[in-house]
């Protein structure tokens, strides 16, 4: 009957929002089925559908709302609260919810988390026995990474200090070794470098059994082992850094919670990706797995994919950048996006057309002119896409890899390594498709051009696999007057 009333009430739904993807009576059902049967479910979405599954994941749950965690985003709350749900109450649809972790709900109420709240309301062991639902679910290990990331600051150490004064100079030994380590290896004013694990391990046994109640010290001292990753930022203008400590599995963490409660997961990701490759190693067994759309039924991408250009490790490669940049800007009415995760070359390639074409180039900045120039990187478009209006073009002047001067990357490389695993073709390059599928999703079907300047597209072997994720595209063989 769920599945009936659900379809009953998106159809009703539909007579006042123009219907934007046509499989949302689709998911509606096999939403509504997950619900009732309370299945194991994966559903793949096109990317076409952008934002507007929403009401075919939010229509059943109005209908039925029995001990179900909603875990979203800070974006996809904001979307939720300010736009979905007020279209669901003009159509007369009734969401009961309870938000944060403040008031654990009844089972007749949807339960709304935000991924911090998700780890805190774990932590309290108050997710037993619930379905949980992931939208978007192919960011889950980046936004648990974030929301269980530790940070210690200088006043972190002075309190550890004060609470443990009989340590108090094992603690500042500790402290002056690592600082002036950091110091010595750095080669810029906010360098970010990569702190040994066993450093914590070693505080935590200067500590012995007097450990710290306090956060962030508790997590910190409890949490940490090979399976983090830990690194210093710098800030040299006050002689002082900053502390951080992330797991490298995220997943790995919650494997209890999630092998335990039954799962209701929307991807727009494919099964090359490393989120769903991750996932696989954990075991996680789906009852149900199903694609919604055909990524051929799309516009295609015009994508400036030139033969014969040079390798980002050539001497001519960034004066080739350049050029192609400037000829690609020339002329156009609308905003140009110019994506580069490196730093230094992004503020490079900022300086240079700042230069050229003036107060039109900005970096990661949404005030722009009309026909502005935004330098940034992947993740920052990625995040502040639906707040720009539709630009002209997207470029990218190299393929945005993964950078391994990350302590991050870096850190999952190691382990992979150490594993005997294939840490390009498991991690490094399935991550590039995502940040690239991602960078892509606002501009399908909107007549906005796509060019990619770095020659590994065609003289690498896994730059077809690139050429195939981008699907459907035409090419454009050469620039034309505007």
């Amino acid at each position: 009957m769920l599945e009936v009333n659900s379809h009953k009430h998106l159809k009703k739904y539909y007579q006042n929002n123009l219907a934007l993807w046509p499989h949302n009576l689709t998911l509606t059902r096999l939403i509504s089925r997950s619900l009732s049967r309370k299945d194991n479910t994966f559903i793949q979405l096109s990317s076409d559908s952008k934002n507007f599954w929403w009401p075919g994941l939010l229509i059943p749950l109005c209908l039925h709302n029995n001990n179900i965690v909603l875990i979203l985003s800070e974006r996809q709350f904001r979307l939720l609260f300010e736009v979905e749900l007020p279209k669901l109450k003009s159509s007369h649809l009734s969401f009961d919810y309870v938000e944060g972790i403040e008031f654990t709900p009844s089972d007749n109420k949807v339960w709304v988390l935000r991924y911090q709240d998700f780890i805190l309301a774990n932590e309290k062991d108050l997710l037993k026995n619930r379905q949980l639902i992931f939208p978007e679910s192919e960011f889950i290990s980046n936004e648990l990474r974030e929301s269980m990331s530790i940070k210690i600051t200088p006043k972190d150490w002075e309190d550890l200090i004060v609470s443990h004064s009989h340590f108090e100079a094992s603690i500042i030994e500790v402290h002056e070794r690592l600082s002036l380590s950091l110091f010595s290896h750095s080669v810029s004013s906010d360098a970010v470098i990569r702190i040994d694990h066993r450093e914590l391990l070693a505080l935590k046994e200067i500590l012995q059994d007097d450990l710290p109640a306090a956060m962030p010290w508790k997590r910190a001292l409890n949490a940490v082992n090979s399976e983090w990753v830990t690194w210093a930022k710098l800030d040299h203008r006050k002689l002082s850094w900053d502390w951080y400590i992330q797991p490298l599995t995220p997943l790995q963490t919650l494997s209890g919670l999630l092998s335990k409660n039954t799962l209701l997961m929307l991807t727009n990701s494919g099964q090359s990706d490393s989120f769903f490759l991750d996932f696989n190693s954990k075991k996680f067994a789906f009852t149900v797995k199903v694609n919604l759309g055909n990524k051929f039924d799309q516009e295609p991408i015009p994508l400036f994919v030139p033969k014969r250009q040079p390798l980002p490790n050539t001497s001519h490669f960034y004066c080739h950048v350049l050029r192609q940049c400037q000829r690609l800007i020339l002329g156009r009415i609308h905003p140009t996006i110019i994506l580069v995760d490196d730093l230094q070359l992004r503020l490079q390639i900022t300086s240079e057309l700042a230069g050229e074409f003036g107060l039109r180039v900005v970096h990661e900045t949404t005030d722009i002119e009309p026909n502005g120039i935004i330098c940034c990187s992947c993740n920052w478009w990625i995040l502040n896409q639906y707040n720009l209006p539709t630009p002209d073009q997207l470029i990218f002047p190299v393929i945005p890899l993964p950078i391994l001067e990350s302590p991050l990357i870096a850190a999952k490389v190691e382990m992979l390594k150490q594993q005997g695993r294939d840490w390009f073709r498991e991690f490094l390059f399935p991550e590039t498709l995502t940040i690239l599928l991602k960078s892509l999703v606002i501009i399908r079907g909107k007549d906005v051009r796509v060019a990619i300047l770095d020659g590994r597209m065609h003289c690498r072997s896994w730059g077809k696999l690139i050429f195939e994720a981008l699907e459907p595209w035409v090419a454009l063989e050469r620039l034309l007057p505007y």
